[in-house]
């Protein structure tokens, strides 16, 4: 049986949820971390586009885009952004 959309995109937020609440991701290369957050947000954000498009569960499908915008604005501050004369983290 196929899962729904938002089923997938909320199983790879909470893989991410896992990897960042587990102190997993401080661990693992900063070009890995990044990519790997990177790619959770992307493709939970894709799912949940399609998965409106499609009208599967709208509301849980929202809630799906607004979780992974989120992922990625954080992805974005914490890799990919600088902060007080520090190089950015993937940088490092």
């Amino acid at each position: 049986m196929v899962r729904s959309l938002p089923q997938i995109g909320i199983g790879l937020q909470v893989v991410f949820f896992i990897l960042f609440f587990g102190t997993l991701l401080p661990k693992i290369n900063n070009m890995v971390g990044a990519f790997v957050c990177l790619f959770i947000g992307l493709s939970s954000l894709i799912a949940g586009i399609y998965s409106v498009k499609s009208q599967q569960n709208l509301i849980l499908s929202s809630v799906v885009i607004i979780i992974a915008l989120l992922i990625l604005g954080f992805t974005i501050f914490a890799y990919f952004l600088g902060e007080a004369g520090y190089p950015p983290l993937i940088m490092q």
